[in-house]
Order: structure tokens, then sequence, then C-alpha cells
């Protein structure tokens, strides 16, 4: 497992969470996982960032925490956050120049992310699963490979086989 510290809600958060991404999946020997994996987080990491705008108006900073997790042949992706609210998965329209992160992720993933809850904080948890078996090393082939199979359905419903997460 590898955790980043807590950040900022702030719009260097998806960087920071990238260099995060490459430099574990490295220091892992998983480097060729590394582009889609650093393009789920840094999707995660924005959409976190603008969830929180609202209560950082207000004057609170909220922090982010990323983690990754590797269990059996599986990389989960864990972005926690402060924010209010959970992901909706929507179709962004065709000039609109915000709305695709979710969508983007759930074609990366198959449909292998989910959110809950925090528990003992406000917040929340979005992970989303990739498969080190079979990935393509660049997430542009994966969009046009990738089909969901009815454990994915049930993992994009919010039921996480692995458990609580350690992070």
């Amino acid at each position: 497992m590898s955790s980043t510290p807590p950040f900022a809600a702030l719009p260097t958060a998806p960087g920071l969470a990238r260099g995060h991404v490459r430099a574990s999946l490295a220091e892992w020997g998983l480097g060729e996982f590394a582009d889609t994996a650093e393009l789920i987080a840094s999707e995660m990491t924005a959409n976190a960032v603008n969830a929180s705008a609202p209560v950082q108006a207000a004057g609170t900073v909220l922090v982010i925490r990323l983690c990754l997790v590797i269990h059996g042949h599986v990389l989960t992706i864990e972005c926690w956050d402060q924010a209010p609210g959970i992901p909706v998965l929507q179709e962004a329209s065709g000039f609109a120049e915000t709305g695709r992160g979710l969508a983007i992720i759930d074609s990366l993933t198959g449909g292998a992310w989910g959110c809950r809850p925090a528990i003992g904080q406000a917040g929340k948890c979005v992970w989303a699963e990739i498969s080190l078996r079979d990935q393509p090393a660049s997430p542009f082939p994966a969009l046009a490979t990738l089909s969901g199979t009815a454990d994915q359905a049930l993992i994009h419903a919010g039921i996480n086989r692995t458990g609580a997460s350690p992070c």
C-alpha cells in the first residue's frame, strides 16, 4: 500500500496525485500501468477538488488523501476527501468543459469503480480498480477494449470486494 500525506483540495492536487502514482508504480515495478492509473487518479482528485470548492469558499480548507492498494492482481486507487455529496456518472454535452471525469474512469476500469462514505468523519472514498493482468499500458487502447461484467456492476454499485481500506 502507498498513500499520500493529506494535501489541500486545491487546483495543484491532481498534479500531486499523478506524481505519487507514477513514483509508486515505478518503485513496485508496475510502470507499464502508470499512464492509466495516473489518469484515473488525476480525474478522481480533480473531482474531489471541485466537490470541496463550496465548503472552502466558506473558509474551511479540506484535505484529500490518495491511496494505492494492490490485492492479488488488482490495483485499487482510492481518493478520500472531506466534501459532502457523492459522485454521479453523467453524460457531458458536446461542448461542456467539465463532466467527463467519471465517464473516463468508468471506461478505463470497465465499470470497476464506486464510492463509499467515510466512517467517523465527513466525506467519502471514491475508488477504482485496474486489473494488473490484462490492462494495456496506455489508457487510449483501453477505451476500445474494456467490457463490463456482472461482478463489475456490483463494484460500480459500491460493493467493494476487498472490504474497508487500510488507508
